[in-house]
C-alpha cells in the first residue's frame, strides 16, 4: 500500500512536463493531488475506528469457533 502512496507523493511534487506550472488548471490539479495524498495518509475518523475489545472478540471468537468445527468434524466421524 505504500508503494502506491509513494508514488502519489512523487507526482504531486514533480511539475508536469510540457506545461507550464503557472496555468490555473495545472494549479488546481497540483492541489487535488495533494488533497488525495493528504486524505490517504490521514488517519480514520473516531467513529470508524473499531474498539479494540470488540476487535479482540472477534478474533477469539473467529479462532476458536473455528477450532470447535475442526473438532466437531473429527468427532462426528
Amino acid at each position: 500500500m505504500l508503494h502506491p502512496l509513494e508514488d502519489l507523493l512523487a507526482l504531486s511534487q514533480a511539475p508536469q512536463a510540457g506545461q507550464e506550472t503557472s496555468s490555473s488548471s495545472a494549479q488546481r490539479r497540483q492541489r487535488q493531488r495533494l488533497a488525495l495524498a493528504q486524505r490517504l495518509l490521514d488517519p480514520l475518523p473516531t467513529a470508524l475506528v473499531a474498539p479494540e475489545a470488540a476487535a479482540d472478540r472477534f478474533w477469539t471468537v473467529l479462532r476458536w469457533g473455528g477450532l470447535g468445527l475442526i473438532l466437531a468434524r473429527v468427532l462426528q466421524r
